[in-house]
């Protein structure tokens, strides 16, 4: 699923998905297990889906994920993800999962220290701020991918972090993001 999100949204000449109802898709995407190696891809999937016409994705926890837990590294930017308003849709159910999307746009996350509405510039300082953790990094670059989704950067920017947290895979999977989107096939580390 990592290049989902590319695929979808990717410029003329790349792949583009048809638009008929494709049942083997279909049956794919009817749930959709979310652990640390595919929360990001929530919003893809059901944008996907609305796309395809594919009716509408049933997520739920990998439990031995423990994405719900504070402590897990990924916590943060999970809670930054589940704001993306796209999972409002009619397309994604999010059973389990829908606790956790009212906490999230209940708490204070990151991205509320930038304003209701922070520029490119804003975000882009933020995430290169000296001292500001890994976690919270990746939240922001979270938070950017969803106000600015058609930029490259923010799946490089985190990409990076995941590397500095020793976080490998999801670091390749945001990077190949990256690269589909047009962004460089840059070196991490």
């Amino acid at each position: 699923m990592a290049y989902l999100g590319s695929m979808i949204r990717g410029p003329v000449g790349r792949f583009q998905p048809a638009t008929r109802f494709d049942p083997v898709l279909a049956e794919l995407l009817r749930e959709a297990i979310i652990g640390p190696a595919s929360f990001h891809e929530m919003a893809a999937m059901v944008r996907y889906a609305e796309l395809r016409g594919l009716g509408a994705i049933r997520f739920r926890f990998d439990h031995g994920a423990a994405l719900t837990d504070p402590t897990h590294p990924l916590h943060v930017a999970f809670l930054e993800t589940l704001r993306d308003p796209v999972l409002a849709s009619d397309y994604a159910d999010l059973g389990d999962l829908a606790p956790w999307r009212a906490r999230a746009l209940a708490v204070r996350l990151p991205s509320d220290m930038l304003g209701p509405r922070p520029s490119r510039k804003t975000l882009r300082t933020a995430i290169l701020a000296s001292g500001t953790s890994w976690e919270v990094r990746v939240a922001l670059c979270v938070a950017a991918r969803i106000r600015f989704a058609a930029d490259a950067e923010w799946f490089g920017r985190e990409a990076q972090a995941l590397y500095e947290m020793g976080l490998f895979s999801q670091a390749r999977a945001r990077l190949a993001a990256s690269v589909a989107r047009g962004g460089e096939a840059i070196a991490i580390g």
